[in-house]
Formats: C-alpha cells, structure tokens, sequence
C-alpha cells in the first residue's frame, strides 16, 4: 500500500466526553500520523462537536477509498452500512447486553437490535477491528473472519501537561484517602456493590477516617441512579460519597491527581479505559474479574475473582496500608501503557490497512458514485 488514502469513519451518533467518540478521535489523529486523509461522519453531532465532526449525508462514499464504521449499539440508519459504495471495515466497541436493562425499554431494544444487526452486517465488511480482545472473540464467534484486535481507544496526550482544577461544588476531606470510579451510572457498571465495599471498608477503617468514594459519570438510566443515592442514605454514606455527575477533564485530572484508588465492579465492560488511565496518574486500581478487564489490565491491577465487596473492601485497605504493594501496582500500571500508545499502534495499525487494502474483495463497487444521506 503506498500514498495517500481517503480512509474515513462513520458513526451513528457521538458525545462529548464518551468513550466511543474518544476512540473515534484517537484513532483519526493514527489514520491522520500514517499520511492518509481522515474525516469523521456522524448522524448524530452535540454542537460542541460540530466544527470536528461531519454529517454524515455529506459522506461520499465513491470518493472514499476505505470506510471505518463504528458499532456500540444498535440504531436506524442500516442504510448507511447496506449502501454499496466503497469496502467497509466494521469497528467493534461492544453492545452492553439487553439482559442489563429493563425490558421494554430503548436500552433494551437498542441492545437487542445492535446484536441482530451485527450478524446481519458481516457481509457488508472486508475485515474487522475489534477494540478489544473479547470484542475480537464476539466478533469471530457469529463468523466474521478477518479480524485485528487493535485498541485504538485512549489519547493519553490528552492528560500530559495540562493543568488541572478541583471540582466545585462539593467538598472533599484532604485528610481521608478519595477513592475514584468513573463511568454512567447505570446496572451493568454495578456501582451499588461500590457502595457496599465503601460501607464495609468503613468499618474495618483502623483510624477512624474512612475512605471517601467519588462516583464521576452522567446516566441514561435515571431510576438506577436514583437508587444509588437512596442506597447510599440507607446505608448512612451521605458523607462519604460524592455523586458529581460528569466532570470535565480538568477536573477529573484532579480526581486521578488525588486518588488513592480506582475502584471498577462492572459487569461488563468491552474494554473500560478508565483502568488505563487510571495507570498513567499512578493510581492502583481493584476490579471485578468481569468481561475484558483482565485482559485491559493485564498485570496492571488487582483483580477480585468474584463480585463481593467485602473482598474489595479488603483489598483495598491492604493497598492503602502496605506501600510495597502500591509501590508495585503503581509500577505495573505504567507498564501497562505501553501497549495503548501510538508507539505501538501505529505500526499495528499500518499493517492491517495494508493487508486489507492489498487483497480486498467486497461486494461494493467503489466507482458508484453515491452520497449517504
């Protein structure tokens, strides 16, 4: 493969702040290190994106050599996948399963429809990249065949050298170690077991100054969220967590400044970038054994192998008493960056487009001319 190629991505809706549009970023600023021209299309654009995102009718597909198409959960815009035009590379983020939300729900018939829509799209892709090793493993279990596992996902650039800002609005004791979680507040993140460890953590607290634990993320489930706060009263935690919504990067920086701890008791994650960061500041991190995150920690943390709080509570005051053991989670989470930045993917990166640009056979034809609208 050589000059330059027109290798777009297309998504069917972005955010401000999320992980999904984050990878999308990341990975044009690779496509963009490698020569090639880059754009990113959406159907859906926050006006805080609109002088970087492109909508996606203007998307010409017979003037785009390769097109990234990402796919978090399920939507309504097949026409933009089924459309001949130019070959398509799937981008799996992995669908959060419907079993996680109420029945009935667009949660629900989101989740259902992305699964359903994924096996019937195989056709339609020339390869696929899976974000993540159990994204791959999803990807190669319904029969697609050409696949890279390639975490094109966390622009740690995005941290160095910037200044950081103590949130406002709500107080924190400097003389009690912050514990940080970050991600929606919604069922499958399980942020209600988070509570629990807090509240068994505070009774095994030999000086009398428990932890406190900040719970930074937005929702798109307001009942759970809700139940979250009347947990914690019930469990008489109102002073010692925090629920701040979403915070701005600034502001998280200093919460991972700050932290003695990452705490993660998800259920399902098909990556979980937080753990990554939470690395680059040196923070240790305890999580759940669940779905990808062994695999995006690798050594870089410690795993609990069951969802039990008292054992997070545990192992957490152990991180925070031996300094041995800090000291060598600090060390391994830095470690573990390595194999997230552009160093490494670059090169990863190139090879696969050149693969797959070298011998591809799709069933597009990409000298139609068409305009996605």
């Amino acid at each position: 493969m050589s000059g330059v190629l027109r290798i777009h991505q297309l998504a069917a809706a972005t955010a401000v702040g999320d992980g999904v549009t984050t990878g999308i970023f990341f990975t044009r600023k690779l496509l963009r290190a490698l020569g090639h021209d880059s754009e990113i299309y959406a159907c859906s654009i926050p006006p805080a994106l609109g002088a970087q995102i492109l909508p996606a009718q203007r998307l010409n597909q017979g003037q785009t050599d390769l097109l990234l198409i990402h796919h978090s959960m399920g939507h309504d815009h097949d026409h933009l996948i089924e459309r001949r035009g130019c070959p398509k590379v799937l981008v799996y983020h992995n669908i959060t399963p419907a079993e996680f939300f109420e029945r009935g729900s667009p949660n629900f018939h989101y989740s259902l429809k992305g699964r359903e829509q994924l096996a019937r799209w195989r056709e339609h892709f020339v390869a696929a990249i899976g974000l993540s090793p159990y994204n791959s493993e999803e990807l190669a279990a319904i029969g697609y065949q050409r696949i890279a596992t390639l975490p094109m996902l966390i622009e740690l650039e995005k941290f160095v050298a910037k200044a950081s800002r103590e949130p406002s609005g709500w107080t924190l004791d400097p003389r009690r170690p912050l514990l940080l979680s970050v991600g929606r507040l919604v069922e499958n993140k399980r942020q209600h077991l988070l509570l629990e460890a807090l509240w068994h953590l505070k009774r095994m607290s030999p000086d009398g100054r428990p932890p406190q634990l900040v719970l930074v993320g937005g929702t798109t489930s307001p009942d759970y969220a809700q139940a979250l706060q009347a947990y914690a009263e019930r469990l008489n935690l109102e002073r010692d967590v925090v629920f701040p919504g979403k915070c701005t990067d600034d502001e998280l920086r200093w919460l991972y400044e700050h932290a003695a701890g990452y705490w993660c008791a998800s259920a399902h994650e098909g990556f979980c970038m937080p753990l990554v960061e939470a690395g680059f500041f040196g923070v240790p991190v305890l999580a759940f054994a669940t779905s990808n995150i062994p695999a995006t920690l690798g050594e870089a943390g410690l795993l609990i192998p069951e969802p039990s709080p008292r054992l997070m509570a545990a192992a957490t005051l152990e991180t925070l008493e031996q300094a041995p053991l800090r000291e060598q989670l600090i060390a391994a989470g830095r470690r573990n960056l390595e194999r997230y930045s552009e160093a490494s993917l670059l090169p990863r990166l190139a090879e696969f487009l050149a693969e797959v640009m070298g011998s591809r056979t799709h069933s597009a034809k990409p000298h139609s001319i068409e305009t996605l609208s």
